[in-house]
């Protein structure tokens, strides 16, 4: 039967562990002495500089991106022989839920790592503030942020659709275009209700709240329903079909297959897929 490498005892967690501190880890306990007695404690060994028998920098990011001379030689060590962590590391070691300290893995605490995990936070909090700031802009006349949101449903789509079309005034061509929002409230239970903003040349926005009356959804979206075949000469459910409502009728051009168009009535199904009654294709 093979050997299998026994995990070290409690209270030798960090065996054959050679540890460096560097930088400040707050106020007391978390002084250099401190974390060199509880390292000490369950076996390790601090020593002050580093060296190619050193196994872990305990640092802080702060001195990390100070980028000192021991940050430096440890990076050049490679991963496989020194890995750089945060103090969290021996904290989440010893201190556990139970009492028991426990052999756990350098990744999460490695420093590197926190910053990428930071990194990729602040790019998605960029990315939500700018989309926040967007839907804001947006809705800016109708709903206030600080209470409502646009409806998203269960494919994702958001409810904010825009539908235009093209007009002649004095032998000139103009858009003209509405913005038709489903709002949903900020706090529970939901309440939902519509609104909309008429745009052309030359002309200040029109907002149209007649709707704007917290309502149940069904409500809500009837009136969202009706104001889009009002405007359209299309049914709501019908808009992804490729049917026009006719000349004077505004256009709504839906998103790609590729992004999210919204919850379809079931069984629905693409019309270049569509067959007739004799199994052709309908065209």
């Amino acid at each position: 039967m093979a050997k299998i490498s026994a995990l070290p005892p409690a209270d030798k967690i960090f065996a054959g562990k050679v540890f460096v501190l560097q930088g400040d880890f707050g106020r007391f306990p978390r002084t250099h002495l401190n974390i060199a007695r509880l390292i000490a404690r369950h076996g390790g060994r601090v020593e002050s500089t580093i060296t190619d028998r050193t196994t872990l920098l305990v640092t802080t990011i702060e001195e990390f991106r100070k980028g000192s001379p021991a940050i430096e030689k440890a990076i050049s060590l490679g991963k496989a022989k020194c890995r750089i962590v945060q103090w969290e590391y021996i904290e989440d070691s010893i201190f556990t839920k139970n009492g028991k300290p426990r052999v756990i893995s350098a990744n999460f605490h490695e420093i590197q790592s926190v910053l990428k995990r930071q990194n990729r936070l602040s790019e998605a909090m960029a990315i939500y503030k700018k989309k926040f700031i967007m839907d804001a802009t947006a809705t800016k006349g109708l709903a206030d942020p600080g209470l409502h949101h646009l409806y998203v449903d269960t494919t994702g789509y958001k409810y904010h659709v825009v539908v235009s079309r093209l007009t002649k005034v004095d032998s000139k061509t103009r858009i003209e275009k509405y913005n038709l929002f489903l709002f949903e409230s900020n706090a529970a239970p939901c309440t939902y209700m519509v609104g909309a903003k008429y745009n052309r040349p030359g002309a200040a926005t029109t907002y149209i709240k007649e709707y704007m009356i917290p309502s149940a959804f069904d409500v809500a979206f009837r009136q969202f329903r009706k104001f889009f075949r009002i405007k359209t000469g299309v049914e709501w459910d019908c808009r992804l079909d490729g049917v026009g409502g006719g000349e004077e009728a505004f256009v709504y051009v839906p998103p790609t297959k590729e992004q999210p168009r919204g919850v379809m009535p079931m069984g629905w199904v693409e019309p270049e897929e569509r067959v007739g009654d004799d199994g052709s294709e309908e065209e």
